[in-house]
């Protein structure tokens, strides 16, 4: 069983929540370039969630690979978000947006 995308989805989502209910540039700015990275790869199929969600689970597993064989580790609840949790912290919003519907069942625009 391949754990990366489980940490890659606790990670995020643990960095994301430690972040709801404040404005935050940085994370801003790397939902953007998640987005952007998400655009180029996927083009036209970009809009279809399935396509998307695929695309975020495979973006964040790589990414958690990569930081962790180059000795990156999450940091303690106690320390400010690294700029790779951050970064989980980006795509998780983006899985949240396709996966938590709103009340008129559009897509969330909550992280």
């Amino acid at each position: 069983m391949d754990l990366i995308p489980y940490l890659a989805g606790s990670i995020g989502s643990a960095s994301l929540d430690r972040l709801a209910g404040c404005a935050n540039p940085i994370l801003d700015q790397h939902v953007a370039a998640v987005n952007e990275a998400a655009t180029d790869e996927l083009g036209s199929q970009r809009d279809d969630p399935v396509q998307l969600l695929n695309f975020l689970v495979n973006y964040a597993s790589g990414f958690v690979a990569a930081a962790s064989g180059g000795g990156w580790q999450p940091v303690p609840d106690h320390q400010p978000l690294d700029w790779e949790s951050m970064h989980l912290a980006a795509v998780c919003h983006l899985v949240r947006q396709v996966t938590e519907p709103t009340n008129e069942g559009q897509p969330s625009e909550r992280g």
